[in-house]
């Protein structure tokens, strides 16, 4: 989520794509609205199951300027 609305979440995912990329395989992202106007960034990110690995993709995350909160929904293994 940013940090507030009306931050520019194209310019966080471009960002996002940029520093994750380096490390990270990416999946799709998609912007959706969450409720009452707030939008929110989803965004796939394709690791492997090393220990601590998601701690530090949302470290990653939350140390972007426009970044107001991280949430992981879903973990799982890729068969």
């Amino acid at each position: 989520m940013p940090l507030d609305e009306s931050k520019d979440l194209l310019a966080i995912e471009k960002g996002l794509k940029s520093d994750l990329s380096k490390n990270y395989v990416l999946g799709n992202s998609r912007i959706e609205e969450l409720a009452f106007g707030i939008k929110v960034l989803k965004l796939i990110v394709i690791m492997s199951d090393e220990g601590g690995l998601v701690e530090d993709v949302e470290q990653k995350i939350r140390s972007l300027q426009d970044v107001g909160e991280v949430e992981v929904e879903e973990v799982s293994l890729i068969s």
